[in-house]
């Protein structure tokens, strides 16, 4: 039985190619990726991680569907102050070409007059392989944390 398995995964491997990635340590590059960029204030950088047809929910906003809008909005995140933050998560899960994760995003906005408000947000984003194999920001909400 063991020997049957082994031979079918190599047959599998040799049809369709196997692949050493790791989908949710690609995600999460993804996400350390965009965290570094929002730090540096690098709005191409930010955009740079986005689907064409991202969508993100998050309070006090209008749901933002597609990659112009993001760039609007990052873009006047951007000018309100310096954001600093970091995704801490509880788990996630494979579905296809996507990885669903969830957590904790903590952080800071140091504004022009140098006060700092601190944040913690529930998130749920989803990351999904793009057509060149690249893995983009695609689905993401928002929500306040008691924490």
């Amino acid at each position: 039985m063991k020997t049957k398995l082994l031979l079918t995964f190599f047959i599998t491997c040799m049809i369709v190619g196997c692949s050493h990635r790791n989908p949710v340590e690609d995600a999460k590059a993804v996400l350390i990726s965009h965290e570094q960029f929002s730090k540096a204030g690098d709005l191409e950088g930010i955009m740079s991680n986005m689907a064409e047809d991202v969508i993100f929910l998050a309070p006090g906003i209008p749901l933002l569907k597609g990659k112009e809008a993001c760039r609007n909005f990052y873009n006047g995140m951007l000018k309100m102050g310096k954001t600093e933050f970091t995704h801490n998560y509880d788990g996630a899960e494979i579905i296809g070409d996507a990885v669903i994760l969830h957590g904790l995003a903590t952080g800071t906005t140091t504004m022009p007059d140098s006060s700092v408000i601190h944040f913690a947000n529930n998130f749920i984003i989803t990351v999904k392989y793009q057509h060149d194999g690249k893995m983009k920001l695609w689905r993401g909400a928002f929500a306040p944390s008691s924490q």
